[in-house]
């Protein structure tokens, strides 16, 4: 086991812990849940064995950007940036947001997944958002 900090401290079963223990249901269940309150979007991936993370984090307040386009009706079109390495373990991290009429940008979801160049991750995250919104 790595120290505290260290990349090897973070195991895949923590992470698969901590992705359960934080999805929406279950905060919902605790008091504090709040607008603010930043949950992970059901239907996340851990694997272990071939190294598969993939989980979206969002909030009550930032869900409410997508409503704001949906009502104002524009069409909606999800836009993403993906930036690969930037954890030690070598997963991207992405934000996931888009435009209102004025051009400016609003941020919907952000998680990590375990590349930015396969495609499978990236269809189902892509998945995992518009499930949650659309």
């Amino acid at each position: 086991a790595g120290r505290k900090g260290d990349a090897a401290s973070c195991s895949y079963a923590a992470v698969e812990q901590w992705c359960e223990q934080n999805e929406r249901a279950q905060l919902m269940l605790k008091s504090d849940f709040k607008n603010h309150t930043v949950y992970v979007v059901s239907d996340w991936m851990i694997d272990s064995e071939t190294k598969w993370v993939t989980y979206v984090l969002t909030s009550e307040k930032l869900t409410t950007n997508l409503w704001h386009i949906k009502e104002s009706g524009m069409p909606v079109i999800l836009c993403v940036d993906i930036t690969h390495r930037l954890v030690a373990e070598g997963h991207s991290v992405f934000v996931r947001g888009l435009f209102d009429i004025a051009q400016k940008f609003h941020m919907v979801a952000y998680g990590v997944q375990h590349s930015d160049k396969a495609v499978a991750p990236n269809a189902h995250m892509l998945r995992m958002v518009a499930q949650e919104y659309l």
